[in-house]
């Protein structure tokens, strides 16, 4: 499992969040069955703007990559494992229509010298278009669908044109009334906003199609949950530590604090936040495991208290899992 521990953006996030360790690390796919495909073509799109549709899925489908390296591999153009269609609807076309006035120079007396300055109201018209574009992934030897998912894109365009010219008495510039809005036919939606918005659509089938790198956070228990814990001020310094952003300063505290009390559930579990976001995945599942272990068999301990190590738990079981998915695509290519 490669994971890379984010140092540089810990001191920024310490402050306003839960403390913890930083890292990046691999992620499936939203659809877990789209790893078994990775030899796809982009087939077509019905619809407005579906050509369109058709070239940004196979433009995604070309550049995406894992770790600097590409995840698709086309063996055979003419007979690819897969194959993504769909189509392209309109879901809304809307319109907004506002006032605003400005103090403008109307005749200059010479360049950069204005001579007469008037209250100049504009009317801008904006039109904005909604669309969604539907993406089925096929599997060419069955010609059945694999799953099908739905991503929403929008575009808008805006024009304004001087509407009416006053005398400037001093009155005051800006919005002028409140800007009306308007439901228009989806029908009448301008082709060029259609297809404006198509490729924001489809970008998102990014994180549908293919494993991706994304950011993790090893959260630590910050709170003493045995009298061990409560009753040794290394426990609070390395909370402290953590909070500053020393990660190197925290986690050797403690690796210390482990050794010197295994039955402590927060400590236990600390050390494992700090194998996590070293990449060390195994480790840190025997350390959350250990330490949810020891947390269940206090006596009225609130789940709140111990909420950071059952979700570490479940974060990094689910982490090797979807490693685990992913590693076997990479290896058998998909099929």
């Amino acid at each position: 499992m490669t994971r890379f521990l984010a140092l540089g953006l810990l001191g920024l996030l310490a402050a306003c969040q839960t403390p913890g360790y930083d890292y990046s690390g691999r992620a499936a796919p939203g659809f877990p069955e789209a790893l078994n495909y990775t030899d796809v073509a982009a087939g077509r799109f019905q619809g407005p703007a579906g050509d369109v549709a058709e070239a940004e899925f196979e433009a995604l489908i070309r550049s995406t990559e894992l770790e600097g390296r590409p995840w698709f591999e086309v063996r055979d153009p003419d007979q690819p494992q897969g194959l993504y269609e769909g189509d392209v609807a309109v879901t809304s076309y809307r319109g907004e229509i506002r006032h605003e006035a400005e103090r403008r120079c109307v005749e200059y007396d010479a360049p950069f010298d204005c001579e007469h300055h008037a209250i100049v109201e504009q009317e801008c018209v904006r039109d904005i278009v909604d669309v969604e574009v539907r993406a089925s992934l096929i599997d060419l030897a069955t010609n059945r669908p694999v799953f099908t998912s739905v991503k929403g894109g929008t575009a808008e365009r805006e024009d304004c044109y001087d509407f009416a010219e006053y005398p400037d008495t001093g009155q005051s510039t800006g919005q002028v009334g409140s800007v009306v809005y308007e439901t228009l036919s989806a029908y009448d939606a301008p082709y060029g906003l259609i297809r404006d918005a198509v490729p924001e659509a489809v970008r998102q089938f990014r994180f549908d199609i293919a494993p991706y790198m994304t950011s993790f956070r090893a959260e630590i228990v910050t709170k003493p949950l045995v009298g061990e814990e409560a009753g040794e001020p290394r426990f609070e310094a390395a909370v402290k530590a953590t909070r500053q952003g020393n990660f190197i300063g925290a986690c050797a505290q403690w690796q210390e604090l482990a050794a010197a009390y295994p039955d402590a559930p927060g400590i236990q579990a600390n050390w494992g936040a700090c194998a996590e976001a070293r990449g060390d995945m195994a480790e840190a599942h025997s350390q959350y495991a250990r330490a949810a272990e020891l947390a269940r068999a206090i006596p009225l301990l609130k789940d709140k208290d111990a909420k950071a190590i059952f979700d570490a738990l479940e974060r990094v079981s689910r982490g090797r899992y979807e490693d685990n998915l992913i590693d076997r695509a990479k290896d058998t290519g998909g099929r």
